[in-house]
C-alpha cells in the first residue's frame, strides 16, 4: 500500500508546486514519472528470482526501508538530475513488492482463490488512493516556510512511516506456510494439503536455471507480455495523470484537485471488489477483463468526445476509466500466475511478464502531454484496451484448445509426453498432461 502511495505522491506533489521547486519542464516532469518504471525493468526480475531463492520477508522489509528513506530524501532535491535519480532508485527499490506480493498469494491461496486476493490488494491500494487525496489535501493546509514548502511535506510524510513498516515485517511476514507463525501446526498441514491439491501432478518446489529458462521458451508468457503492456500503458498513463485530469476539467483551486482524486478511488475499490469476486466464483479470467475492457473504453471515448461544459460526466468518465484499468492489472495477473505450475517457474513468469508490463508502464508516463483535456492521451489509452481485448479473447481461445486437446490424449500419449522430457521433468509444470490452464 505505501510501495503505491510512494509511486504516485509526485503526481500530487506536482500541484504542490514541485516543478517551480526543482525548476522543471513539464516535460522534464514526465520523464520522472517514466524513469520510475526503468528501475523496474531492470531490478523486477532478479527481485523474483532473489524472493525465490532467498528469504522474501527479510528482503522485503530492506527494500521498504531503502524506498521509504529515499521518499524522505526526495524533499531535499532542487534539480531534474536529483529527482531521475531519486525516481530511478524508488523504481529499482519497489520493483521487489510486486514479485512479493504476487509470492506470498501464490503459497497461501489455491488458483480459484488468487483473483480474490489480488483484488484485495488492489483494493487496499485504491483505499490509499482515496486517502491519498484527502491526505495530500490536508498536508497542502500544512504551514509553508521558505525552507519547506508543501511539496517537501508531501514526501515527508508520506516517506516516514515505511521506514517502521519495514522493522515490522521482519517480525510478522512468514516465509512459507511451514514458518508462518500465526498457524497452529494443523493448520499449516492443511494449508500444504489443500496447496498440493490444487496443483496436482504438476506441483513442484524445485529450483534450477532451466525451469527459469523453461518460461522464455513458453509460447504463453509473449502473449501475456503483450496483454500486460497495452494494459500498463493506459494504467499507468491514467493513474499519473488522474490529478492534473481532474485538475484540467474544472476551475477550482489546487486543494479542491487533490481531494476530488478521492472519489475514483472509492469507486475502484467497489468495482474490483465485484469483478474479482465473479472471476473466482466462475472461474474464469478472460470473461470479466473481456466485460471490464468495454467499460475502461466507454469512459476514454466520454472523456474524448464529452463536451467540456459537462463536468459530471467527464468526472463520471474518469472514475469508470481509473476503475476498469486497475481491475485489469488484478485480473490480469491472477490469470498469468494460475496458468504457471511450480514455484520456479511461476517466480520468472511473474518477473518476466512484470518486466515487460513495467515497459508500458513507462511509456504510460509520456502519453498524456497534451493537457488540459487529454484527447490524445485518452485516444492512446482507448486504443490499448482495444488491442489488449482482442489479445485476451485470442488467448482464450487458444487456452481453451489446449485443454481439449489435454482431455484427449491416451494414457499412452500422456506418457510419451512424459518420457519426451528425460531427467528433466521438473520443467514440466503446467506443460503436464494432466494441468489444465484457466481460461
Amino acid at each position: 500500500m505505501f510501495s503505491n502511495f510512494e509511486q504516485k505522491i509526485i503526481t500530487r506533489a506536482k500541484l504542490g508546486g514541485l516543478l517551480e521547486g526543482t525548476n522543471m519542464t513539464e516535460a522534464q516532469y514526465r520523464w520522472t514519472l517514466s524513469i520510475y518504471y526503468f528501475g523496474y525493468i531492470v531490478f523486477k526480475l532478479p527481485s523474483s528470482i532473489i524472493i525465490r531463492r532467498w528469504r522474501p520477508s527479510l528482503y522485503l522489509a530492506l527494500l521498504a526501508f531503502a524506498w521509504g528513506c529515499i521518499t524522505m530524501s526526495m524533499a531535499a532535491v532542487t534539480s531534474y538530475a536529483g529527482m531521475l535519480l531519486c525516481r530511478f532508485l524508488l523504481g529499482s527499490f519497489e520493483s521487489g513488492f510486486y514479485p512479493g506480493k504476487a509470492y506470498y498469494t501464490a503459497i497461501f491461496y489455491t488458483r480459484k482463490e488468487y483473483a480474490r486476493r489480488a483484488g484485495y490488494a488492489s483494493m487496499i491500494i485504491s483505499v490509499l488512493g482515496a486517502t491519498n487525496g484527502l491526505t495530500t489535501y490536508g498536508i497542502s493546509h500544512v504551514p509553508t516556510s521558505d525552507k519547506v514548502d508543501t511539496w517537501q511535506w508531501m514526501f515527508i510524510i508520506v516517506g516516514a512511516p515505511c521506514i517502521l513498516i519495514s522493522f515490522l515485517a521482519i517480525l510478522l511476514f512468514p516465509d512459507k506456510p511451514e514458518t508462518a507463525k500465526f498457524l497452529t501446526q494443523e493448520e499449516k498441514n492443511l494449508e500444504i494439503e489443500r496447496m498440493a491439491n490444487d496443483q496436482g501432478a504438476a506441483k513442484d518446489e524445485s529450483w534450477s536455471w532451466k525451469q527459469v529458462g523453461s518460461v522464455f521458451k513458453d509460447w504463453k508468457t509473449y502473449w501475456y507480455c503483450t496483454a500486460e503492456i497495452t494494459n500498463s500503458i493506459a494504467m499507468s498513463g491514467v493513474n499519473l495523470a488522474l490529478p492534473s485530469i481532474i485538475d484540467g476539467m474544472g476551475d477550482w483551486p489546487t486543494d479542491v484537485s487533490l481531494a476530488l482524486t478521492t472519489p475514483p478511488s472509492v469507486v475502484t475499490i467497489i468495482f474490483v471488489f465485484i469483478i474479482t469476486y465473479y472471476s473466482d466464483k466462475y472461474f474464469d479470467r478472460s470473461i470479466p477483463i473481456i466485460v471490464t475492457n468495454f467499460i475502461c473504453m466507454l469512459g476514454f471515448l466520454l472523456l474524448m468526445f464529452a463536451p467540456r461544459n459537462q463536468v459530471g460526466v467527464l468526472y463520471f468518465a474518469v472514475c469508470i476509466s481509473k476503475a476498469g484499468s486497475t481491475s485489469l492489472q488484478a485480473i490480469g495477473s491472477a490469470w498469468y500466475n494460475n496458468n504457471y505450475a511450480g514455484l520456479t517457474r511461476r517466480a520468472a513468469a511473474d518477473g518476466i511478464i512484470g518486466t515487460i508490463s513495467s515497459v508500458g508502464s513507462a511509456v504510460g508516463g509520456q502519453v498524456y502531454f497534451d493537457g488540459p483535456e487529454y484527447f490524445w492521451g485518452n485516444c492512446i489509452a482507448f486504443i490499448c484496451i482495444a488491442v489488449n481485448t482482442l489479445i485476451v479473447f485470442g488467448l482464450r481461445i487458444f487456452l481453451k484448445g489446449v485443454n481439449k486437446k489435454r482431455d484427449k490424449m491416451t494414457p499412452e500419449e500422456k506418457e510419451k509426453l512424459l518420457e519426451s522430457y528425460g531427467d528433466d521433468r521438473n520443467i514440466l509444470g503446467d506443460r503436464h498432461p494432466d494441468f489444465r490452464y484457466v481460461v
